[in-house]
């Protein structure tokens, strides 16, 4: 870049100018003298003397000199249009000095003179100051390149399998910012969560990856800020898929969505979450959009309310062993905590007052008296909500009846909460699943009060409902946990249904479950709690192949003592006759 020097550019410019003239006023001496040669031979009458001659050259010299002022003057603009990028702040920063008074000029050390600092301020302001040498020039940033591609999809399907299964990757190819490399890492871990031959742990790996390289982020913003209604759904969806509690949120706001294909869609993400904390949202879009389809709402109010099963991680504090067994080994279901009986409240007129009230035909009058009987924390209040809440013809009432049982908090209405999981109307299924998650009573004693204390019908009801709920399912998963409290949780479940004669789910887990423990578990639920009539299938278990040595010398074991059990034969009044040995003699 040139560079431009107030101080040096005036001289330069009036040598120039005095050159310019000297040699004009040479040219007209020069011409001067010519045209008095020529005299003579020009008649006295021509219209053109020398001196006309002369004042034409003149003139056109002077032009000359205008427009070379001219031309130049352009020039030095252009330069300093071009530096004025130049932030004036860096200028001002570098050269301003405090000044009250227009001061002398300052010398520099190069020799050069600069002005004051008023002076240079309004040159600066009005864009006429040259550039100051050795100044920073800004120029306007490139925009930067991103590259589509820079490991590609096959290494990152390397790093993704081996962050799932918990080795070391590498941590640049996992947090690549290029969007190809992006879109396969996504894609590679939605893979992983949702394949089969992974496990828990895999599966945990792959959600949490998801959740700290800003996936689960950027899907949620795309469903709540997406263009297009097909955009919003499909991120919808991915969260479904995903299953990420932190996603919930974003999900319960997309309920709320213009559109009935992303409303629908968060429904059944929020199906796939399993959280009960989304059950009051669901409810409340239910009365707002009629047209979310009753198949589907039932469905998610389900999952939310049961399978989840986030309830059951909500015990007061673990419970161990009193013998100090290991969780592997059967424990005595018979010796259960003794709970403390509630007073009868036989005494208390407004409560017999209150019994009375719910044979009314009116249901706002029936559900007033539940809402008393809930604040009486006796035993003819319990027993009389468990009733309303199996037999009431109208949904409301019966979840009132279950949310009162849940106000009591007593363990002799565990058996009616877990029977209203799997009632019919999804009003009552949410209000039981709410008042099971917060019970303060330790679940694992109450499995073993109701497997001990209630009748047949009302044990094989509680197995159906906890089977068809899907507490079962994950309760299986649950009976060789390291969470000793889990592993008895569960065991106390199987063995109610054992002893309910529900045992469908025990025996697939014996043949199909893919975790040996699991297996060998739940055939020491069978030796607990076993029924005789289960002998003919064990034994075809253990005669089948694909079992290992440890699985079929529990099934023998089983068989053993149920054979034990059950007698040999029964004699009965026709039979008392001799009876007589093939080879006596």
């Amino acid at each position: 870049m040139p560079k431009h020097n107030p101080t040096t550019a005036l001289p330069q410019l009036t040598r120039a100018t005095i050159a310019i003239l000297a040699s004009g006023f040479l040219l007209l001496c020069a011409s001067g003298t010519s045209q008095a040669a020529i005299q003579e031979e020009i008649p006295d009458d021509s219209f053109l003397s020398p001196w006309t001659y002369s004042t034409i050259i003149l003139v056109l010299m002077l032009v000359g000199l205008v427009i070379y002022k001219k031309r130049r003057a352009a020039r030095e603009w252009v330069d300093v249009a071009e530096s004025v990028k130049t932030p004036e702040r860096t200028a001002r920063s570098e050269n301003a000095q405090p000044a009250t008074s227009r001061g002398p000029v300052e010398p520099t050390t190069a020799g050069e003179r600069r002005a004051p600092a008023t002076e240079r301020r309004a040159s600066s302001n009005e864009r006429r100051a040259p550039i100051i040498e050795g100044s920073q020039v800004w120029e306007r940033p490139k925009p930067v390149e991103v590259e589509t591609s820079v490991y590609g999809a096959y290494r990152i399907d390397q790093e993704v399998g081996k962050l799932v299964l918990g080795k070391p990757h590498r941590m640049d190819v996992m947090a690549s910012r290029a969007p190809d490399d992006r879109r396969a890492i996504e894609a590679s871990l939605v893979k992983a969560l949702e394949s089969w031959d992974n496990d828990s742990d895999a599966r945990r790996h792959a959600r949490e990856a998801l959740e700290e390289y800003g996936f689960v982020a950027r899907q949620s913003a795309t469903m709540l800020m997406g263009r297009d209604a097909w955009e919003r759904s499909s991120a919808a969806r991915t969260l479904g898929q995903i299953g990420s509690p932190s996603s919930l949120i974003f999900l319960i706001e997309a309920l709320h969505d213009s559109d009935s294909v992303v409303r629908n869609q968060a429904v059944g993400s929020l199906g796939a979450l399993k959280m009960p904390a989304a059950i009051g949202a669901l409810l409340d879009i239910a009365r707002r959009h009629s047209d979310i389809p009753a198949a589907l709402l039932s469905e998610t109010l389900s999952a939310c309310s049961v399978e989840s099963l986030g309830y059951l991680d909500a015990s007061s504090e673990p419970a161990s062993f009193a013998d100090g067994r290991s969780s592997a080994e059967p424990p005595e279901l018979g010796a259960f905590l003794a709970f403390e009986d509630l007073p009868e409240g036989s005494e208390d007129e407004a409560l017999t007052e209150s019994l009375s009230r719910l044979a009314s035909s009116d249901e706002h009058e029936r559900a007033q008296a539940i809402s008393e009987l809930a604040s009486r924390r006796v035993q003819r209040s319990v027993t009389a909500l468990c009733t309303v809440a199996l037999s009431d013809p109208y949904s409301g009432v019966r979840s009132a009846a279950v949310s009162g049982l849940g106000s009591i908090d007593h363990e002799s209405g565990f058996a009616t909460i877990l029977v209203a999981l799997a009632d019919v109307s999804r009003e009552v299924r949410a209000a039981a699943a709410r008042t099971l998650s917060g019970l303060s009573f330790d679940r694992a004693d109450a499995y073993v009060r109701v497997m001990e204390t209630a009748d047949p019908d009302t044990l094989q009801n509680v197995a159906r409902a906890c089977i068809k709920t899907g507490i079962v399912a994950q309760a299986i998963n649950r009976l060789a946990s390291e969470d000793r409290h889990q592993a008895y949780e569960a065991f106390s479940l199987l063995s109610l249904l054992a002893k309910g004669n529900e045992t469908q789910p025990i025996l697939e887990a014996i043949q199909n479950h893919k975790d040996e423990e699991v297996r060998l578990c739940a055939i020491r639920v069978l030796n607990v709690a076993a029924q005789p009539d289960l002998a003919p299938i064990l034994r075809d278990f253990a005669s089948g192949e694909g079992l290992t040595d440890n699985v079929r010398t529990a099934i023998l074991e089983v068989l053993y003592k149920l054979d034990q059990d059950q007698p040999v034969f029964d004699l009965g009044s026709s039979d008392n006759g001799a009876v007589s040995l093939h080879n006596s003699l």
